[in-house]
């Protein structure tokens, strides 16, 4: 009633109040939070309910990668070399085109870039075609050729997985009325072709080279 002033609870209603707490904060520890948390399931509800899969190790499928040519990850018997090379060329006439080309096998990988400096005004005046072709030749056949890139411009960056043994390069030829020089970076896995042998018959050298022991 109003005006009355309500009395606490006895200690017997205040232990049977305490000890069902008690008992529910157990229950909840032992039924959810092992489970749970710890990966502990003493009474199995965990795994009657699934609950025990949340603190279990996260299952990750592997998926092993593809051999073959199109494998992602490769070891080579070579060693890591990168050069730099300078390549002139004249203005338009007779000398203002070559190839350099480098050894290769098949999945030999190499990374490239080039710049070209001499008339920057005119890029479309710098052709260059990158390819393959394949090396040796048996007698009676044809080599292989295969196209990766043909265009103008002053710059360009690329890489290259060797689809078959051969030489891999560039056929370069300058149209301005300018001397042109073609500052080329390669690094991979490759060999560099003799002066004067079939994709280095200008007997172009490299400016700098290094190769990882």
């Amino acid at each position: 009633m109003e005006g009355q002033i309500s009395r606490p609870p006895s200690r017997k209603k205040l232990a049977i109040i305490m000890a069902g707490a008690a008992v529910a904060a157990t229950a909840i520890v032992v039924l959810f939070i092992l489970p749970a948390e710890f990966n502990r399931d003493p009474t199995g509800f965990g795994a009657l309910t699934g609950i025990d899969r949340i603190a279990g190790p996260e299952v990750i499928d592997v998926t092993a990668a593809p051999a073959g040519p199109n494998q992602t990850a490769r070891n080579y018997p070579t060693q890591l070399r990168s050069d730099t090379i300078e390549i002139t060329l004249p203005p338009e006439s007779d000398g203002s085109e070559l190839e350099y080309k480098v050894k290769m096998k098949a999945g030999d990988t190499l990374v490239y870039s080039f710049t070209v400096t001499g008339d920057e005004q005119h890029p479309e005046w710098f052709y260059y075609d990158f390819h393959g072709e394949s090396r040796p030749v048996p007698e009676g056949h044809k080599p292989t050729v295969i196209e990766y890139r043909q265009a103008t411009g002053l710059s360009n960056n690329g890489s290259l997985v060797a689809p078959f043994e051969g030489v891999h390069g560039w056929y370069v030829q300058n149209q301005s009325d300018k001397p042109l020089v073609v500052h080329l970076k390669i690094s991979g896995f490759y060999e560099l072709v003799p002066p004067g042998d079939y994709g280095n018959e200008r007997g172009i050298q490299p400016v700098a080279s290094a190769e990882t022991k």
